[in-house]
């Protein structure tokens, strides 16, 4: 089945490295790429162009620009990626990026964002991009794959999923960690800090129906005590040589909407050089 993956792009190294990532992730599948470049206020990346001059002529230059950015994009692609089951299309729009996101995430029906942990303009060290939390937070129709800078792609031999199991999840959208570990054969290996023993109901249900949906997938599950979720994950991709990170995010709260407090990628750290797929529940 063709698959939609939309590619977010402010023309830096960080999003190209998220672009080829993404290709050679899929490189067997049958794809449309979507490839995103947006020029409005607030945009991702883009600084000089926060805040456009009302002046027609400013606009068309940033049109243009966006534009012939883009162009460079395919002429690079067409160069490095010949294979015949991928279609990219080319994108330049005049918003605010998180909604170009939405609007093109429902009208093209697309089955994956892929993007740059952070964008041009991001100098925070050790941290997520505000752009790259907010399309996670947002968008909740399909996954968030964050690409960071240093990644170097590898065939994921082994994803780890961390989960507590208080979610319910949407399997719909929990299927697409699942198609990757089918499509490029690894291993699924599932991190939560709660014994089995000590589950609730509700959460014993979600990790069988995790379970039923990994039959044919090599998997196992893991349980780390008296550790925060970030420390986990940071100890056990360490020791494992992890190559990708998922987990289920959910709906922020009205608190942390208002600021207040850490969204669930915040709570995970920062990995500068392992991708993350926000799923969500």
């Amino acid at each position: 089945m063709q698959k939609r993956i939309l590619l977010a792009t402010d023309f830096s190294i960080s999003s190209w490295k998220a672009i080829q990532y993404a290709i050679k992730l899929y490189e067997n599948q049958e794809c449309d790429f979507y490839i995103l470049n947006t020029y409005g206020k607030d945009v991702y990346g883009l600084d000089s162009y926060a805040l456009l001059d009302p002046d027609e002529a400013f606009n068309k230059l940033s049109e243009n620009q966006s534009k012939e950015g883009l162009g460079d994009i395919l002429i690079k692609l067409s160069r490095n990626d010949k294979n015949l089951k991928h279609c990219f299309h080319l994108i330049s729009r005049s918003e605010r990026f998180l909604d170009a996101v939405k609007i093109l995430a429902v009208s093209l029906q697309i089955d994956m964002v892929v993007m740059g942990a952070k964008g041009i303009t991001n100098k925070r060290k050790g941290k997520y991009g505000e752009n790259t939390l907010g399309i996670i937070e947002s968008i909740r129709k399909c996954p968030v794959l964050v690409v960071p800078k240093n990644a170097v792609f590898d065939q994921p031999e082994e994803i780890v999923l961390a989960c507590n199991f208080n979610t319910d999840f949407d399997i719909s959208e929990v299927k697409h960690l699942f198609e990757i570990a089918k499509m490029n054969n690894s291993s699924v290996r599932i991190l939560s800090l709660t014994d089995n023993e000590k589950m609730t109901v509700q959460q014993k249900k979600n990790k069988a129906l995790i379970q039923k949906h990994l039959k044919g997938i090599d998997h196992d599950f893991n349980v780390l005590h008296d550790v925060k979720m970030s420390s986990a994950l940071s100890c056990f991709i360490e020791i494992k040589d992890s190559n990708m990170i998922s987990y289920v995010d959910k709906k922020p709260s009205v608190w942390e909407t208002l600021g207040f407090g850490k969204t669930s990628l915040g709570k995970l750290g920062y990995f500068k050089d392992i991708p993350v797929l926000a799923l969500h529940g």
